[in-house]
Order: C-alpha cells, then sequence, then structure tokens
C-alpha cells in the first residue's frame, strides 16, 4: 500500500466547521476532498440507495434502531429499498475505499475513524474541531439556512456527538475525545473560516514544509 501520499483526516463536532474546513484545505492544496461521496460509492459497492446508507453512516447501529427513528418504522411492510447494511459493513466498505482513494493521490478525509485509520501513515496529519455551542449553532444556521436554536439546537448537537463518538469507539476501541488520538486539536469558536484555515495550514506546512511548494 502507498503511505507516501499526504493525508489530511478531519475529527469535528457537529458546527464546528469540519467540512468547511476539509473542502478549504483540500482546495488550498490541490488534495482530493472525501466525505459524502463515500456513500454513493458505498452505495454502488452494496447496491443500495445513498438514503438508505445515511441512516448508519457514523453510527454504530442496526437497521432497526436506525429505522426505528424514521416513519418508515411504523409501516406494516418495509420494501427492500429500505433494507441497509449494519454499521460494521459500512465502515469495512467505507475503509476500504478511502483507502483506495489514499493510494490514487492526496486526500483530505472527513470522519469516519479516518484519524485513526492513517495513522501509521508516513505523510498523515491527523485534526480535531470543537467548539462551543452557541458558535456552532451559527455555523449549522448558515450552512442550513434556517435558524437552529434553543434546547432543539443543543440536543440535536449533543445527539450527533454521541454517536460519532460511540462509532468511532467502536470501530478504533479508542475514545474520539481523547487528545493522543490526533496531532492538533482547535477550539474554532473565537475564529472566522477563514482564521481557522490559516492556522491549520500553518500547522500542515511546518508539519510537512514540502506541500509549500504546492500553493
Amino acid at each position: 500500500m502507498n503511505t507516501k501520499h499526504h493525508v489530511i483526516t478531519i475529527g469535528r463536532q457537529l458546527g464546528s466547521g469540519g467540512s468547511a474546513m476539509g473542502k478549504a484545505l483540500a482546495d488550498y492544496f490541490g488534495f482530493r476532498y472525501i466525505d459524502k461521496e463515500f456513500l454513493v460509492k458505498a452505495a454502488e459497492k452494496m447496491k443500495l440507495s445513498k438514503e438508505s446508507l445515511e441512516f448508519v453512516d457514523e453510527k454504530n447501529t442496526s437497521i432497526w434502531a436506525a429505522l426505528a427513528q424514521t416513519v418508515v418504522y411504523e409501516m406494516p411492510y418495509v420494501a427492500d429499498e429500505w433494507y441497509v447494511p449494519t454499521s460494521n459493513q459500512l465502515f469495512e466498505t467505507q475503509t476500504q475505499i478511502m483507502k483506495e482513494a489514499v493510494e490514487e493521490g492526496p486526500c483530505v478525509i472527513i470522519g469516519r475513524c479516518a484519524p485513526h485509520l492513517f495513522r501509521n501513515y508516513e505523510k498523515h496529519v491527523s485534526i480535531f474541531l470543537q467548539a462551543d455551542m452557541e458558535s456552532r449553532a451559527a455555523r449549522l444556521e448558515k450552512a442550513l439556512g434556517k435558524p437552529v436554536r434553543g434546547e432543539a439546537a443543543r440536543k440535536m448537537m449533543e445527539k450527533e456527538d454521541r454517536e460519532r463518538a460511540r462509532y468511532f469507539n467502536t470501530f478504533t476501541g479508542k475514545k474520539w475525545l481523547d487528545l493522543r488520538e490526533y496531532d492538533f486539536m482547535l477550539d474554532t469558536t473565537a475564529f472566522s473560516d477563514e482564521q481557522v484555515k490559516e492556522i491549520l495550514v500553518h500547522f500542515i506546512t511546518a508539519r510537512f514544509p514540502e506541500l509549500q511548494e504546492r500553493v
């Protein structure tokens, strides 16, 4: 396996700017950005719909636990297109796709245990982004184009964090918020997206000076 390509992996709390920073870093360095496209490719490999796989993406759950949170669970008959694999099956498929992508060239990868999966790669740097609730809600409002406020917003963010933590803990045997799992952790609360990008670029190019030649 080729471990020479640069790999930037980003773990993140919901609303902390992970996806935006992933795209910004990929554009800056000319890397391939990989996030939701995993679902599409995994769906193609499993011959299932992207919508079905979203029920278990980055969640340590079974199909029935996932469906219990949807109106589908209330239906007397569940059609074949609503059958989805377990999180373990999806994890294994996405892991294979991630490794194939890194074989092809440098990447920025969001979530899905990537910081742990690529920990032994020579050119890998792992980042974790966090922020306070108010800042995260503001980022989500901007991204979704609708209000994200109050107790409902807090519960949504806490639920997503729990699911991501459980997923990471299950498939790596490590703790999602363990500082030792990442090379660099940043609280994005006090910074704009552009400032966050500048901080991360500075850290990454300090770690890998050869990347300065790409920009």
